[in-house]
């Protein structure tokens, strides 16, 4: 029986880390950006074995307005009138198509203008022909069925069979207008991208097909023992690439405890002022109680001023016992850093063997899926 994802990650990186609890959210997200990063990287040969085929049969979706058109009207006509109160889904710029009971009509009318029951047309839009139009029709509003690429690697358009060209998503308006040189012919389709949605010309109608070819990309999580629709090559390299990740967070939070790790040793014979002094000074503390300089300044004073060199002497022995003291505090802390940072650069070097044994194996399993042998 195959191991999940989250087992076979935690075998790579060794058990030096793996008393971690497993994060299932970030092993989800490493998984999911590897498996990007192996659809990305498959040679076309790879793609194309491991890719599927999403059809649109028909391009429109029509939301009914739930009115009707009150009175025929010729071809050459620019408005009509509803047959009662303002329409639903209608506004201007929509595009607008008629049935005659449950029979669609084939002309397609844009709105440039909405007042009360009366709405101004453009007729014969998107590649279709002006024709009278009856009343008492429905009036229904066309929407364009389009395909999301935002989270789908694409391969290839095809329409009814033929293969269809890319072009600029600002040919949309003349790749339909009979009458423009970027006119598009069912002979030689064409698509166009627009915020991640595929739009093929002409329209899909009837009987024919769109084909959108491509690979989706998954989310694989840290439970799942497949991918189910990768190829078998990509699994190793998700697997690795997802533990080299893992392997370098653990580094950063092994590291990033480093400070706290070193705990302040207990000296005997440290005075409490020294205590309090060395705390004060590290907390940024000002204070003129522990300040060193300041009895410095006062053996001067002693000695300049009031020309006491007992009291001065006295002062400096003060000086001098504080001052050994803290040459004792600092040797334990200084032997306690040395420890800790000689137990952090042994990890830290098995954690770089780590990776770069995880980053040769991650290489080798990326040349297979480029369709270069190791």
């Amino acid at each position: 029986m195959y191991q999940t994802f989250a087992t076979r990650i935690v075998s790579l990186v060794g058990e030096a880390i793996t008393d971690n609890a497993i994060d299932q959210n970030a092993f989800t997200e490493w998984l999911t950006e590897e498996a990007a990063n192996a659809i990305n990287i498959m040679s076309p040969e790879m793609l194309i074995s491991a890719s599927s085929t999403h059809r649109l049969t028909d391009a429109e979706q029509l939301n009914s307005t739930t009115k009707a058109v009150n009175a025929t009207i010729d071809a050459d006509a620019v408005d009509f009138v509803l047959n009662s109160g303002s329409p639903a889904h209608m506004k201007v710029g929509s595009i607008l198509a008629f049935k005659a009971g449950s029979a669609l009509q084939s002309e397609r009318v844009r709105v440039t203008n909405i007042d009360g029951t009366s709405v101004k047309i453009e007729r014969g839009v998107n590649g279709t022909t002006a024709s009278g139009i009856t009343g008492g029709w429905t009036i229904h509003v066309a929407l364009e069925k389009t395909f999301n690429t935002r989270k789908f690697k694409l391969l290839e358009v095809n329409r009814d069979g033929l293969s269809a060209r890319l072009i600029s998503s600002g040919l949309n308006k003349q790749s339909l207008d009979l009458n423009s040189i970027h006119y598009i012919t069912a002979n030689s389709p064409a698509y166009f991208i627009k915020s991640g949605n595929i739009h093929i010309r002409p329209y899909v109608k009837g009987y024919e097909q769109g084909e959108i070819i491509g690979l989706t990309y998954p989310v694989v999580k840290y439970n799942m023992k497949s991918t189910t629709d990768l190829p078998i090559e990509c699994e190793d390299f998700i697997v690795i690439g997802a533990a080299r990740k893992y392997l370098v967070r653990s580094m950063y939070e092994e590291f990033a405890q480093l400070p706290a790790g070193i705990t302040k040793p207990t000296v005997a014979g440290a005075t409490e002022e020294l205590t309090a002094t060395i705390e004060a000074a590290t907390a940024g503390e000002a204070t003129d109680k522990y300040d060193f300089s300041r009895w410095f300044d006062l053996v001067a004073d002693y000695i300049e001023d009031d020309e006491d060199i007992e009291l001065a002497s006295a002062q400096l022995q003060k000086i001098g016992t504080y001052i050994q003291t803290h040459q004792e505090e600092l040797a334990a802390k200084n032997t306690v850093f040395a420890s800790a940072l000689q137990r952090a650069t042994t990890k830290y070097n098995w954690f770089m063997a780590q990776y770069d044994k995880l980053t040769l194996m991650y290489n080798e399993k990326a040349q297979i899926l480029r369709g270069v042998q190791a």
